[in-house]
């Protein structure tokens, strides 16, 4: 398997004796979960540790740290952690890591959003172990005033690692331009390096780490069904991002160097492996949603991950010949509001969802040849289109493995809401 190949999903493969993958995969999945009620989201494990496997290859020796935020559930982030190549977890809210702390998940936690959660804040610099393992990010001096302000003079010293912004601007630099994601402010390695020694000479931060991520790489497929013009088009715009940043984060790296010592650089994302691993100045990658396979990351030509998490709702009506309606399924993904973001239908092969109701609060019709054959009872698998939010409609994941389920709390199972 060629590193520009990747891993790619086989699904409609024909097997022995003529049953296609995704007839066996089906099969499989019914048999499953025969005595279990849908809705219900099942974790194939196979799956799982495969696209584990395939992350670390691309991560071409770079450890790996896990996004919390595209997996929402305990059990499956210290899965990944227990794999070869991984260390460590980038949060998404710092009472998410605290928890996580809490828990014994993790003793490496990188809150990757800035903070304004005052009694979160207190509770950290109360807590000498978290706040020897928990980092939490700024962009700016506005972000150190917040926890100044939280916890009085005189504090504890609270760990910080300083944002990037990573995006690309071909104008020169100008911002007229942007491509990219809108977060952090510092963008030239002079402004990264202005915000690094206000940090250094503020009594009770330590600066230990500069994070950048790049979106407009890692969370961009290059190859849009259906689009090849924009397909070349996001190719060229990726190339030339990916080496003015390996120029400019480089340089970003000396000057804070030059200031203190940084325990990590890190940058990527599922996306952006590749291009990542291949930049000196980083010394790890993050990635989440590469472990469980949303459907937002089935264009790009470097890798397909399996399709380790889905969902099944029952058949509840049958309005028409091709047409199958199901119970719920309005699991719209967060982000530009596009059509993208919609679950799409995966198993049997060959549905769609309508385009007038699309997938509802309390029914979802599916059309296609394959609806012609369901029945009320019978199940339909789907896909969400990012990783994480699918657990904040379940209580728990079924985990699949050699034939056998077993449920595991998701975040929403334990009671926790961080969002």
């Amino acid at each position: 398997m060629s590193v520009a190949q990747g891993h790619k999903r086989t699904t409609h493969a024909p097997q022995p004796g003529g049953t296609s993958r995704a007839e066996a995969l089906r099969e499989r999945y019914d048999r499953a979960t025969a005595e279990l009620d849908p809705p219900l989201a099942l974790v194939d494990l196979d799956a799982f540790d495969a696209n584990a496997a395939d992350l670390t290859r691309r991560a071409a020796g770079r450890p790996i740290r896990v996004a919390t935020k595209s997996l929402r559930c305990r059990y499956l982030i210290e899965r990944a952690l227990g794999q070869p190549g991984y260390h460590g977890v980038m949060c998404y809210s710092l009472p998410e890591a605290q928890w996580l702390y809490a828990a014994g998940t993790s003793d490496d936690l990188l809150v990757a959003y800035p903070t304004v959660d005052r009694a979160a804040l207190r509770a950290l610099a109360a807590d000498d172990g978290a706040r020897r393992h928990i980092t939490i990010m700024v962009d700016s001096a506005a972000h150190l005033d917040v926890v100044d302000q939280a916890l009085g003079g005189g504090h504890a010293e609270i760990r910080v690692c300083l944002e990037l912004d990573v995006s690309w601007r071909p104008l020169a630099g100008q911002p007229l331009v942007h491509i990219g994601t809108r977060r952090s402010p510092v963008f030239t390695p002079r402004q990264a390096a202005d915000v690094a020694r206000a940090i250094v000479r503020r009594p009770g931060f330590r600066l230990v780490g500069l994070m950048g991520y790049e979106g407009q790489i890692a969370g961009l497929g290059d190859a849009p069904p259906g689009h090849p013009v924009r397909g070349q088009l996001i190719r060229g715009i990726q190339d030339r991002s990916a080496a003015e940043l390996r120029q400019r984060r480089t340089e970003a790296v000396r000057l804070i160097q030059a200031l203190t010592s940084l325990e990590f650089v890190n940058g990527g994302g599922t996306g952006s492996l590749e291009t990542t691993a291949r930049d000196e100045s980083v010394t790890e990658l993050t990635a989440g949603s590469g472990l469980v396979g949303p459907t937002l990351f089935d264009a790009y030509r470097r890798f397909t991950p399996d399709a380790a998490l889905l969902f099944a709702l029952p058949v509840v009506r049958r309005p028409g010949p091709h047409v199958a309606t199901l119970f719920s399924g309005g699991y719209v993904a967060s982000g530009t509001g596009t059509r993208d973001r919609l679950p799409r239908p995966y198993l049997p092969a060959g549905l769609t969802l309508t385009g007038v109701e699309g997938a509802g609060e309390v029914q979802t019709p599916v059309r296609g040849a394959a609806a012609g054959r369901l029945r009320p009872g019978d199940r339909v698998w789907l896909r969400h289109a990012k990783a994480g939010e699918l657990a904040e409609r379940f209580t728990d994941y079924y985990v699949l493995r050699d034939e056998q389920v077993t449920a595991v709390p998701t975040y929403r199972g334990e009671g926790q809401c961080f969002g």
